[in-house]
């Protein structure tokens, strides 16, 4: 019994070390981590990613925003969704361009344990959030079955995009990632203070594209990036996103590679594991910014 119970306390004192550790971050991002949701709350949540109810949900835990899957319907509407075919998440099949996003309403997510959820557009996520102030959102945009020459498409989409930045004022509040070139080219031309990251496949692809492309950063798996590498990005002046984090001891092992961004399978944990290192942050920047916005909300 003495030997559980002591077992017991040395457990709690662990448990709260971990939960107050403070983190030496280095970074571009004014050594802060932005903490995104994947998708909301992430996959294995209560809700199916990017859905209204899960992205909601991770904007109320207090993170920094969401990271949400981008596709666009045959009708030009900008809707949050993952997969390239709708046959294994919902009641309908093909894909979400062979929609109208009218069409797409009639779909909703039938895969167990989710049932009914909604397919959503963009407008329906961003049209309920009062204040936009708080929050970064990753827009991942998943051009599923595009001809990468076919610039008409891809225009479209981009202006899709310009369109609803420029309607809820949200330019600098967004960070666009894609593993196409020539749509990434486009919407740097379309407008210069978008905030750019290339998708690749390997870092060395992503250094390569990022610098040829004069691009803001690189977004990639945590487990296709070093910390050497994620130093060696930062050297160049590009910031790092880094996704694929679903468990506790991932995101501790993505924190100590000082990303700029994290987008988190485990919203709560990060937010709590994150909660000394920001006030330690938070009190070093008092004296040049206002106190009631120092905060995750």
């Amino acid at each position: 019994m003495k030997k559980l119970l002591l077992f017991s306390v040395l457990s709690l004192l662990f448990a709260c070390e971990k939960e107050t550790e403070i983190f030496e971050i280095a970074n571009l991002n004014r050594n802060y981590i932005t903490v995104l949701g994947h998708g909301g709350m992430g996959i294995s949540s209560t809700y199916p990613i990017n859905t209204y109810e899960s992205i909601m949900s991770c904007l109320s835990l207090g993170t920094d925003g969401s990271e949400i899957d981008v596709q666009m319907t045959k009708d030009s509407v900008l809707v949050a969704f993952h997969d390239s075919d709708l046959t294994e998440k919902t009641n309908l099949t093909g894909s979400i361009s062979q929609y109208t996003f009218a069409e797409l309403q009639e779909g909703f997510y039938d895969e167990m344990p989710y049932k009914t959820y909604a397919i959503v557009s963009l407008e329906q996520i961003f049209s309920n959030i009062d204040d936009f102030s708080p929050y970064k959102f990753t827009f991942d945009c998943k051009l599923y079955n595009a001809d990468p020459t076919n610039d008409a498409y891809l225009g479209t989409f981009a202006n899709a995009i310009v369109k609803i930045a420029q309607k809820y004022n949200i330019q600098r509040k967004i960070l666009i990632e894609s593993n196409d070139k020539n749509f990434l080219t486009m919407l740097s031309a379309k407008n210069e203070r978008f905030k750019l990251f290339i998708y690749p496949q390997t870092f060395e692809e992503g250094l390569e594209t990022a610098s040829e492309l004069k691009l803001y950063g690189i977004t990639i798996s945590n487990d296709d990036i070093s910390t050497e590498q994620l130093s060696e990005a930062h050297d160049k002046g590009f910031r790092v996103a880094v996704w694929n984090v679903q468990t506790e001891n991932e995101n501790i092992e993505a924190i100590r590679k000082n990303p700029d961004f994290i987008q988190t399978d485990k919203v709560k944990y990060l937010v709590e594991t994150m909660q000394a290192t920001d006030e330690v942050y938070y009190a070093t920047i008092q004296q040049w910014q206002k106190p009631d916005s120092l905060s995750r909300k």
